[in-house]
């Protein structure tokens, strides 16, 4: 990710938006950087198996999305309008292209649940067979529920980002 934040800038003579390829260029560097962290704590949590996996899932899909998502906004031509602040589909983009640039952005907020499940984990909680059960349960439901709340939120885009 790091490499690709790094070469995104690249593409910017022909991009609409040329700052949306400046915030996919930073925003691969710094989540990059996420990854590394989470790489160093990642075996010192002490999680059911389960939410682990779900953790590592969350992560992985929220980071790649947020970033392949910002370098769509500026291929595309979405960073002329804030389209975050106007609470509104991606500007410069049509179609399947629009809401597949804005599902990307979206999904990125499963990121804050490998943030709680890290904490979670941090806390260091004695595992017995009962709380296991527990803990995956919640993690799992609240993965299926960021999931549709990205879902709704890319097929209602007045409630995204607002």
């Amino acid at each position: 990710m790091m490499m690709l934040g790094l070469l995104a800038p690249i593409y910017s003579p022909y991009a609409l938006a040329k700052i949306g390829l400046l915030q996919a260029h930073l925003i691969g560097v710094l989540q990059a950087l996420v990854f590394f962290s989470f790489a160093w704590m990642w075996p010192q949590l002490s999680l059911p198996s389960l939410s682990k996996k779900i953790a590592t899932i969350s992560l992985y899909i929220s980071l790649w999305a947020n970033w392949i998502g910002t370098l769509f906004v500026g291929i595309f031509g979405a960073g002329k309008e804030q389209y975050i602040v106007n609470q509104d589909l991606v500007p410069g983009a049509t179609g399947f292209w629009n809401l597949a640039t804005l599902l990307l952005i979206n999904l990125s907020q499963l990121a804050v649940l490998s943030i709680l499940l890290a904490i979670v984990g941090f806390l260091g909680f004695v595992w017995t067979n009962r709380r296991e059960k527990i803990v995956n349960a919640i993690s799992l439901i609240l993965f299926l529920i960021l999931l549709m709340i990205s879902f709704f939120q890319t097929f209602n885009p007045e409630y995204s980002n607002g």
